[in-house]
């Protein structure tokens, strides 16, 4: 019987996060699950362990700031806007929080081995860096059973959780995005051990989802929670809903940049607002409405081809006899 997911964010994070968890945690540059990162912060969740490709427009960066993640593995994390995760900086230099880098691609693949269920994947490259030195817990090096070659292998990544957010989820759990989004998202959720908490922009009835299949990216039994939450990837962007809040990511770089002033943005703008709700008010009530309507998108840009699936009824059959050898021989 399907069941149905919704749930308040607060209930998400309380019932399935729990401390010293691995987190997937989603997105790149946009699609980023920054309410899900506020609501972790609130709840003050600690000793998480980090895994991801390629993230962050400051999400991980306060997460870290905020105390709640003790180890990263990751390949790359970066803000344009701000030019350095300075709190995950410093966190690793007092060895507050341990960090583990790999390569782009071995990360894509950590995530994939940990989808196919697989304990690792060979990967070419990393040799010749210290990431094979420096990182033991990641990366190793193998003999090709073929070949007889040495080659690199990258040990699964599975989370206990993966946390991501998109465009549209159905009550029972279905994800749908589109787009530029998370690159590897659909790895890291359907890799994920107990499964994963989407925010979306829209709750939408299962038969919508049904209808456009190829755009689904989590089935509802790998989904545990399903949040309503617009403007859930703030500042970073939702494609096809609102774009990256440039301005907004400067001014919470500003508090990124010094342990002394990033707890006033925490007490300001993650611990001061009770829900996501309310940190879309504290923002209009700062910057004005203008401020997210400046984020609102060009629409248009659809594909030019227009799909449409098709049905074969199986009842085309019924009365028609089964083909024999006679049939070949006429």
């Amino acid at each position: 019987m399907a069941v149905d997911k919704l749930m308040s964010l607060k209930d998400a994070v309380s019932k399935f996060i729990q401390d010293g968890d691995t987190i997937y945690y989603g997105g790149f540059q946009i699609m980023v699950p920054m309410a899900l990162t506020h609501e972790i912060i609130r709840q003050r969740k600690r000793d998480l362990i980090t895994v991801e490709s390629s993230t962050d427009v400051g999400g991980l960066d306060i997460l870290v700031g905020a105390g709640c993640v003790k180890e990263i593995h990751s390949a790359w994390i970066m803000n344009w806007y701000v030019k350095a995760p300075y709190a995950i900086r410093r966190a690793f230099q007092t060895k507050v929080t341990k960090r583990y880098d790999v390569s782009n691609f071995a990360a894509t693949s950590a995530l994939i081995a940990g989808f196919l269920g697989v304990p690792f994947l060979p990967v070419r490259g990393n040799i010749g860096t210290d990431m094979l030195k420096l990182n033991p817990m990641d990366l190793a090096m193998v003999k090709d059973p073929f070949t007889g070659e040495n080659i690199v292998a990258v040990r699964a990544w599975r989370a206990d959780v993966a946390i991501i957010h998109a465009q549209v989820a159905d009550r029972l759990g279905n994800v749908m995005s589109w787009g530029t989004r998370g690159v590897t998202d659909e790895f890291g959720a359907m890799g994920a051990k107990r499964g994963v908490i989407v925010t979306a922009e829209e709750i939408v009835e299962p038969e919508v989802i049904r209808a456009d299949p190829d755009r689904t990216v989590v089935p509802y039994f790998k989904t545990l929670a399903v949040v309503h939450c617009p403007f859930g990837a703030h500042p970073s962007a939702c494609r096809g809903y609102y774009g990256l809040d440039i301005r907004f990511s400067q001014y919470q770089g500003k508090y990124e940049r010094s342990a002394e002033l990033l707890p006033k943005f925490l007490d300001e703008w993650v611990y001061g607002c009770e829900d996501q709700n309310a940190y879309i008010k504290k923002y209009i009530s700062k910057f004005g409405q203008e401020g997210l309507d400046r984020l609102k998108p060009v629409l248009g840009f659809k594909p030019k081809y227009q799909v449409d699936y098709g049905y074969h009824d199986p009842a085309v059959w019924k009365g028609v006899p089964q083909y024999t050898d006679e049939h070949i021989k006429a």
